[in-house]
């Protein structure tokens, strides 16, 4: 830990108080830390940053500790004298159609905010050491009008972290990691801020919420964005661009005035099979004469993509067919036969896709 320079110290009626406000007038007044009491003076030299130093060439302290009470004393004093007492945790809200959408998947069908109270409202006591359920509070805060609102344990680490008991007990918990003084200081300028896991801000500080209740009120969400497969009467298809997908809540209506036929696709395959034969074997199955060369027994693929497979006709030496035909040349294509084994797994494939008809 970084050699810790004493930027608080007491003064002789017991207020703490910071050297940024010790002037020349005030720099022979008494000051005593406010972890071991011993004198301090301050230090206002031109040279090094202003701060209190023990009198004593051998103090008994430790500035761990000293961190630790300070960030106890000063968050309690913004609690007791701040109108509003801020904090803000990480809330998931999942979306309001989740029983009724065909498209909602419980991973990626939520949002995840800051969810921002004022604990003022429902809490107006904060105590200093305070026993509950056999557990020790830094601070606890309580409501003396609602005694049955459930408490909120305000815990300070400097090195040592929550014991596991504790956090098991249920009690509602905010553990505050402390490394210097700034993130004192930064603490008191904001709403207490839960964490984020994978922040790569070095100077956050670390706020961990234990058993809050995390979720929040169920929204309508668009999370999703979902392809769109277009059919038209001459066997030719088409399949939305990924910056052109519909949001799960636009996917379901009808949008092309040509197309015969609109399917919402969402599968689990990523390129094989692609959306296109997802299509035609959905469209196929609702009893339309789909023929298209992806589907034929004479096709081989040319390359793998998400959106298509290129075609490559197998007879175009032999029957001097196209090399590279368009899927729809199989419409009027006599040799054109439906491969049984891609039909097969495309009749799998069908049944965890999660496909509509767009009306």
């Amino acid at each position: 830990m970084a050699k810790v320079k004493y930027h608080f110290a007491l003064n002789d009626k017991g207020q703490i108080i910071d050297i940024a406000d010790v002037t020349e007038e005030t720099k022979h007044d008494k000051y005593y830390c406010l972890n071991c009491g011993d004198a301090m003076r301050p230090r206002l030299g031109s040279k090094n940053a202003h701060h209190f130093a023990h009198i004593s060439t051998t103090p008994d302290c430790n500035p761990e500790t000293y961190l630790h009470k300070l960030a106890k004393h000063k968050i309690k004093e913004k609690f007791d004298s701040s109108a509003t007492f801020e904090i803000s945790l990480h809330q998931v809200s999942k979306c309001l159609d989740k029983a009724i959408c065909p498209f909602y998947k419980e991973e990626q069908c939520q949002s995840t905010d800051y969810k921002t109270y004022d604990l003022h409202k429902n809490y107006d006591t904060c105590v200093e050491e305070q026993v509950i359920d056999n557990y020790q509070a830094d601070l606890l805060l309580t409501s003396s009008i609602k005694p049955n609102t459930p408490p909120i344990l305000i815990e300070i680490y400097v090195s040592h972290k929550c014991e596991e008991a504790k956090i098991e007990s249920g009690l509602r918990i905010i553990e505050i990691k402390i490394r210097n003084e700034e993130d004192i200081v930064k603490l008191l300028q904001s709403p207490i801020t839960e964490y984020e896991e994978y922040s790569f801000d070095k100077n956050e500080i670390k706020c961990t919420f234990f058993n809050f209740n995390k979720s929040a009120s169920d929204e309508k969400l668009e999370m999703r964005d979902i392809p769109k497969f277009y059919l038209f009467r001459s066997g030719s298809a088409y399949v939305s661009n990924m910056e052109e997908y519909p949001s799960c809540r636009e996917v379901a209506k009808k949008d092309n005035k040509n197309a015969v036929l609109e399917l919402g696709i969402d599968s689990f395959y990523l390129g094989n099979p692609s959306i296109y034969e997802l299509g035609y074997a959905k469209a196929t199955s609702l009893g339309y004469d789909v023929k298209n060369c992806s589907l034929c027994k004479y096709r081989k693929e040319a390359f793998d993509s998400y959106m298509a497979v290129p075609n490559i006709c197998c007879l175009y030496k032999k029957y001097n067919t196209p090399q590279y035909p368009k899927g729809s040349e199989a419409l009027n294509c006599q040799y054109f036969r439906k491969n049984t084994e891609s039909t097969n797994l495309l009749k799998s494939a069908l049944e965890t896709a999660t496909i509509i008809v767009c009306k």
